[in-house]
């Protein structure tokens, strides 16, 4: 096994919220803009450039989203600033993968997260070494699976 330290969400991201898109969208975009139902269209400029963890805001809360490109979130989509001193963006994907967070809604009728809750979430965290080993392992297998969904689209067509 390996030595982890706790960290609280805050110490590891800072959440932040996406933006109405409606300035930046265009045909011509080539940014992607995400929502909590993925792709909605694209942009002519990013809202972030870096390495980020998506994570639903309202509606669909309980799948968060990676990329390392640069992208626009909506308003219903929490956008993530990676402390990389401490934690890859891709590790911190991999770990916010594992939570439930139908567990921490706190909406009526439509699924909702708050910064405050999410904030005060703890997680155990190895050092930089063992999460790049964890990150080349789990992301080969990312890798697989996708080929498999591509040959299993081209063989249904």
């Amino acid at each position: 096994m390996y030595d982890c330290t706790e960290y609280r969400f805050d110490e590891l991201a800072t959440i932040k919220y996406g933006k109405n898109q409606k300035a930046v969208e265009s045909p011509e975009g080539t940014i992607p803009i995400y929502g909590t139902g993925g792709l909605m269209g694209y942009a002519t400029k990013p809202l972030y450039e870096k390495p980020s963890v998506l994570i639903g805001r309202k509606g669909t809360i309980n799948k968060v989203k990676f990329t390392d490109r640069p992208f626009w979130t909506v308003d219903t989509l929490f956008y993530t600033e990676i402390n990389e001193n401490i934690v890859f963006p891709k590790f911190l994907f991999y770990k916010l993968s594992l939570v439930n967070f139908m567990n921490y809604n706190e909406g009526t009728t439509i699924p909702s997260l708050r910064t405050e809750t999410l904030n005060r979430l703890v997680f155990d965290i190895p050092n930089l070494e063992v999460q790049k080993k964890i990150i080349t392992v789990l992301s080969s297998l990312d890798d697989k699976i996708e080929l498999n969904n591509r040959i299993n689209d081209n063989l249904a067509a």
